[in-house]
């Protein structure tokens, strides 16, 4: 009995020591935890602040820009009305159509710079409209953007509460998009099944289906562009709370797929 107790006084022994080490183990790690994650967040933000400056620099940068374009956009777009309005010859009409198409177009711009610069903090405007109404109205001008390219609606009713300014521009931005990548003599085809709505174009796909949505990102730095249209359109969806899903393949097209139940209207 005597040698089984001086046998395990060295285990109990051992067991204490091990357990002190653990502790010891788990102070050192606690103390190692405490001084790196700040050391971590301060090198993080260093490293991240040329990034954080830059856009900043951007931003304001293009609102002074659109703030000086717009008073002599509006002398341009009034004397162009008292100009248009004394015309009488057809062809000189239509000249002056496109100026008018030209100041949307800038006009347009001017729009898309300013929520990309309030996206956070826009308050929505909300009203209950026909989702296939408006696409319908807006077909027409769809198909002006490219003669090459066809674009075809299939909708059935769909009434959602929207903040109509900017959820025209979400849509406008994809299409157009679509529009403008598209492969010659092919179609954008826009569709409408229960609440789910869809833009599919047969072009030359993204590459890079995450980063397409943000700000500033162009998937071809080759093209014009301020990389701020697809960023629009992912800010629109989140004031909104509805889900985008983007399917796409290099060569063949992309397809994005809109979930509209949370903002359905029975």
């Amino acid at each position: 009995m005597k040698i089984d107790q001086e046998c395990k006084m060295p285990i109990i022994e051992d067991i204490k020591a091990l357990e002190n080490t653990r502790f010891e183990i788990e102070v050192v790690f606690f103390i190692a935890l405490l001084l790196i994650l700040p050391v971590a967040y301060f090198l993080s933000i260093i490293s991240l602040r040329p990034m954080r400056d830059s856009i900043e620099t951007i931003d304001s940068f293009i609102n002074g820009i659109v703030h000086d374009i717009n008073t002599p956009l509006s002398v341009i777009k009034l004397n162009a009305q008292s100009i248009h309005s004394h015309l009488e010859n057809e062809k000189d009409r239509e000249k002056s159509g496109r100026i008018f198409k030209g100041i949307e177009d800038i006009e347009s711009l001017e729009e898309q710079l300013l929520f990309s610069l309030k996206s956070d903090r826009y308050i929505l405007n909300e009203s209950i409209l026909d989702l296939s109404e408006l696409l319908k109205s807006r077909l027409s001008f769809y198909n002006d953007v490219r003669d090459s390219v066809s674009v075809e609606l299939s909708a059935s009713s769909l009434n959602i509460k929207v903040d109509s300014a900017i959820f025209i521009r979400m849509i406008d931005n994809i299409v157009l998009n679509a529009i403008k990548f598209s492969h010659r003599d092919s179609k954008v085809l826009i569709s409408i099944k229960d609440t789910i709505l869809s833009i599919e174009d047969f072009g030359n796909g993204i590459k890079n289906r995450k980063k397409v949505f943000m700000k500033y990102y162009r998937e071809d730095g080759a093209r014009k562009g301020l990389g701020l249209g697809l960023y629009i359109v992912k800010s629109v969806a989140d004031l909104h709370k509805i889900e985008i899903e983007l399917e796409s393949e290099i060569g063949v097209g992309s397809r994005f797929i809109i979930d509209l139940k949370s903002i359905k209207v029975d």
